[in-house]
């Protein structure tokens, strides 16, 4: 080491701890960078209060309706044996609709559905144009003003003891629908209503041949009526022409009586 340096570093010791004491002088002071108006102090201060931004964020966090609350219910509804997970999964039917061949893009490709609805001649064309049904909708006296006009047909949905508030009540269609055993489960469960009916069609199907036998079979039936009573009608006017045919007693009397027991002396 270099005696002249050797000999100045007290001196460059002491004006580097002189130098470092204005320097947290200068940082305390009230002009200084920590207690001024708005310094780090007063930010440290908002930060750590007792209504401070670290409570603020503790209390979003422990918030079930929070953004970490919205996460977790967002990662349950996602979860791979829940529906909107397996519609997400891969191969699942987010991926089916989304293929190749799948609904989206047939709905898509030129030709497709949408483009004969946005076609000049289209359904959408159709439905905007002049006197189209959404000008017939939204005319004066209209469908949509009858609804929505004192004591219409949405007033009298809504109103107190309406058709609504009988759906909603309790023990109200809903509540019979998704009950358990209710409606719904009665429909849909196996050997259910839906099931039955399904059966019922298939027993239709299987009667629809006979009954086309039948329907055909009808119009000979028909004409060998025909046939028969135009033959029957002459012998029967012949009868009449027999002697003693018109004393006869009529058909829906015995032609036989019982006779009287004799008298007895």
């Amino acid at each position: 080491m270099d005696l002249r340096q050797l000999a100045f570093l007290p001196l460059r010791v002491t004006v580097a701890a002189t130098q470092t004491t204005l320097a947290l002088g200068h940082f305390v002071s009230p002009q200084g960078p920590l207690l001024r108006e708005g310094g780090y102090a007063a930010q440290l201060s908002r930060i750590i209060a007792d209504d401070g931004l670290l409570n603020q964020l503790n209390r979003l966090l422990e918030d079930e309706h929070g953004p970490i609350g919205l996460a977790y219910t967002l990662a349950e509804l996602t979860a791979e044996d829940r529906p909107i997970g397996k519609a997400l999964a891969r191969d699942g039917l987010l991926d089916r609709m989304a293929s190749e061949e799948g609904p989206f893009i047939r709905l898509l490709e030129a030709g497709g559905p949408l483009d004969r609805a946005l076609a000049e001649d289209g359904a959408l064309y159709r439905f905007l144009e002049p006197g189209g049904p959404l000008d017939r909708l939204l005319a004066p006296g209209g469908p949509l003003e009858r609804i929505v006009e004192h004591d219409g047909a949405l007033d009298r949905v809504l109103a107190e003891g309406g058709p609504l508030d009988r759906i909603l009540e309790d023990g109200g269609l809903l509540e019979q629908l998704l009950a358990e055993e209710g409606i719904l489960e009665t429909l849909l469960k196996p050997g259910g209503t839906l099931d039955r009916l399904v059966e019922l069609g298939e027993t239709f199907e299987a009667l629809v041949p006979r009954v086309d036998m039948l329907g055909a079979a009808i119009p000979t039936l028909n004409h060998a009526v025909s046939v028969l009573n135009s033959a029957v009608e002459p012998l029967s006017s012949l009868a009449t022409r027999f002697p003693g045919a018109r004393r006869r007693p009529p058909a829906s009397q015995p032609a036989l009586e019982a006779a009287d027991p004799a008298p007895q002396d």
